[in-house]
Order: C-alpha cells, then sequence, then structure tokens
C-alpha cells in the first residue's frame, strides 16, 4: 500500500450514525447522555493514586457510612457524553465550571445527561458550550451540574 494512510477515512465519515463533530453540526438544544457508570472501589483508588489524594474518606469509609468518591472522579464523564454522538478527535477546554450537590459513593451507578445552550466565533475559533447534570440512576438525585466550554478544531 502506497501514499497516506488515515487512521479515520473519509468513506468511515457517519458510520453506524456517528459523524466528527463540527461547528456547523451542533445545534443548540441537542441533548447528550453518557453511559452509565457504576462508582467501583477501583475506580476510586486509581483517581486518588492519579491525583495524588490519599484521603480516609476514599479507602476506610466516611461520615456517610459508605467510602465516598473524590467529586472530580466523575469530570470526564460529562465530557464523554459528546462521544455518544460524535467522533470527538480534539478540542480545547476553553472553561469548565463544576457545582457538587451530593456526595458520590462507591456502588452508585450514575450517568451524565447535557444540552448545548451555546456556540460562538470568537477570534476565528469555534466554540460549544454544553450544561450537564450527574444523577444517582437510582433514584435520579443530582450530584454534580456544571458546564464547559470547548474549542472544536476543524
Amino acid at each position: 500500500m502506497e501514499g497516506k494512510v488515515n487512521a479515520m477515512p473519509e468513506a468511515a465519515e457517519g458510520a453506524g450514525g456517528f459523524r466528527t463533530i463540527r461547528y456547523e453540526l451542533v445545534q443548540v438544544g441537542e441533548t447528550f447522555m453518557s453511559d452509565d457508570l457504576l462508582v467501583k472501589p477501583e475506580d476510586v483508588e486509581t483517581f486518588a493514586f492519579a491525583v495524588d489524594d490519599h484521603d480516609p474518606w476514599w479507602f476506610a469509609g466516611s461520615p456517610l457510612g459508605t467510602p465516598a468518591a473524590h467529586p472530580v472522579l466523575l469530570g470526564n464523564q460529562a465530557l464523554m457524553m459528546r462521544h455518544s454522538r460524535y467522533i470527538v478527535p480534539a478540542g480545547l477546554h476553553a472553561k469548565m465550571q463544576f457545582e457538587f450537590l451530593e456526595p458520590v459513593r462507591v456502588g452508585m451507578r450514575v450517568r451524565t445527561y447535557g444540552k448545548v445552550i451555546d456556540k460562538f466565533v470568537k477570534r476565528d475559533r469555534f466554540y460549544m458550550v454544553t450544561q450537564f447534570e450527574t444523577r444517582n440512576e437510582a433514584d435520579g438525585t443530582v450530584l454534580t451540574r456544571g458546564q464547559f466550554t470547548q474549542m472544536l478544531f476543524d
């Protein structure tokens, strides 16, 4: 095989309903939903190691009665929502806001829901703003909410 090899051939664009995210495709009002995530002890341990935070709440139990998870553990889940609809090859997170409402506990099954609330062009760069909530799937309790602004690359 000669010539340039593409990791994502042009013909695969749209395969399985997934299209590469672009400013023109994203619509204000568009909604997203993450996969569900079971918060497991090994997730908490891996995250604690990665951020060098070994508080006993994460391992030995907390005043909540069970080990808690670091609140930022679910931050990536909000960012991954777009991957349920788009191929997202790269992006720059220009701004992120989180509000931690309820503790995340080991054993919870959680899911993040989001909505595009704005998109704009600034200095010839394309941006999208997504508002999100992460909920306990068992009872719908909102654990975390916020929004992020991401620069989209073409």
